[in-house]
Parts: C-alpha cells; structure tokens; sequence
C-alpha cells in the first residue's frame, strides 16, 4: 500500500477534462480510493459557489482548498474550516488598478463568486468563453463587482498584455499574484498559494504533507506542485508545472487523474 493519505487535485486541465467534464475512469478512481480510506480533495482556484455542479460527495471527496488556498472547505459538512483575506485597506488599490484596463473583476468572499451581469454575457471577449454557463449557473451577478470587492478578486483581461501591464500596477503591495488560464491575474494575500492551501488543510486532517499528493497542470499550481510530498503534473501541463512536479501522468483527456490514483495514491 502507498504511503500517500491524500491526494489533491487541481479542477481546470487536471481533474476535468478538455469539454470541462469528469471522465467515468476518474469518478470510479475516487470511488475505490475513497472506499479504500484515502482522502481525496480538490484544490483550485475556483470559489466554493463554482464547485456546486459536480458530485463530489458520489466520489467520495469531501474537502477542497479553494480560491487559491484561501477557503478551506468541508463539502460534507457546508463548512469553511479556515480562511485567509486581503487586508482590507489594499482593497481600493486593486478596485483602482482594476478599472484602468479592459477586463472582466470576479470578487470571491467568503467561497461566493461575484461578477459583473454584462460582463458575464461578455465572457468570449475576455478568453473565457468555455466558462459562460458555469458562471451563468453558479455566480452571483451584481451591477457593480467593485463594491464587493473586499477580500479577494480574481480579473480576467481582454489580453495577456493587459494582465501585465496590472501586474506592474500593484507590484508594490505586500501581496501575491499569480496566472492561469489565458489572461486571469490571481490576487491573494501575502503567503498563500494552492501551496499553502495544501498544507493548511494537511494541518486540520493531521496528516503530515509529506504523505500528501498535489497533482496540477499551470502556473498556480506549482507551490502546490513543490510543496506536496509529491507533485505530479497533468501531461497537458506548461513548462512552469512539468519542471516543478516530480512525476508526469496521461493528460486530462486520456485518464491521467485514474493513473495518479492507481499508481500512486492507492500503489
């Protein structure tokens, strides 16, 4: 049997596959893990609001560290076991930065996602069409997202360039940023990461991070990647995770989740 307790997964390019579904073989991967005492967890950059649409409790997956390790969350239980904020005073700052470039402000507090309504019937214009109904499905849509951003906010830029160019705008603040997807710029406060999310949630289970599995495919998920006992990248990851991840499993469209599970998680 495998030394590993937990496995840890990231959603977007890992456990969901390229049509944003879950294949049959990792569904019934989890089910036999779960069955089998491991724990399974999800840790991504979504709000808990965002994950309501997958049946997790059938495959035996109860916590997930999300909105980049900020929420630790029971999804058995409905419970946030521990969170993290932006102070509040930078607030404004991100809110200013935020409305000098062409992008779409998602708000994330307290595991509920907040978008703009326009800005969600515009998601193609910001690289994120394949997210529509999901955000359409699961968002709470106000009128204006900047009077709801308090704690965290992710933002979704028309370019790459754009991003950038925000990046630079707020590099002086004792904050943490970071990629994913084409153009989204992730802000969370000072030390915390996919990375940290891990290992707080190791923390309230009492298991040591050493025996924990982090498996990724992006930029955010390489502190998970490192800091996991061991960090395993999707075969569809970027250069950024393959470097970071200490083995290399199928992409996300040929079983990749199972073999993780199989090879590794269950030995």
């Amino acid at each position: 049997m495998s030394k590993y307790k937990l496995a840890a997964f990231d959603m977007d390019g890992t456990f969901l596959d390229s049509r944003k579904e879950i294949r049959p073989s990792t569904a019934d991967a989890c089910k036999r893990a779960s069955d089998a005492g491991k724990i399974l967890a999800i840790d991504t950059g979504r709000a808990v609001s965002e994950l309501t649409l997958y049946p997790f409790g059938e495959m035996g997956i109860r916590y997930g560290a999300c909105t980049c390790g900020t929420v630790i969350y029971d999804f058995e239980q409905g419970l946030v076991l521990a969170k993290k904020v932006i102070p509040a005073e930078f607030v404004p700052i991100l809110a200013e930065a935020s409305a000098k470039e062409d992008l779409m402000l998602q708000v994330m507090v307290n595991g509920i996602s907040y978008v703009e309504a326009a800005d969600v019937a515009n998601m193609p214009h910001f690289q994120m069409a394949v997210y529509q109904p999901l955000y359409e499905a699961t968002t709470s849509l106000v009128d204006d997202v900047r009077a709801f951003a308090i704690e965290h906010a992710h933002e979704y830029h028309a370019t790459p360039e754009g991003r950038l160019r925000t990046q630079e705008r707020l590099a002086h603040l004792p904050l943490d940023f970071t990629y994913a997807e084409e153009t989204s710029f992730e802000v969370t406060p000072q030390g915390v990461s996919k990375g940290t999310g891990l290992v707080d949630l190791c923390s309230i289970l009492g298991i040591p991070i050493e025996e924990a599995i982090g498996v990724g495919d992006a930029f955010n998920d390489v502190p998970m990647l490192k800091m996991a006992g061991l960090g395993v990248a999707m075969g569809n990851s970027n250069e950024a995770a393959l470097k970071a991840a200490d083995v290399v499993v199928g992409d996300n469209d040929h079983d990749g989740i199972a073999e993780v599970i199989d090879r590794y998680l269950m030995g």
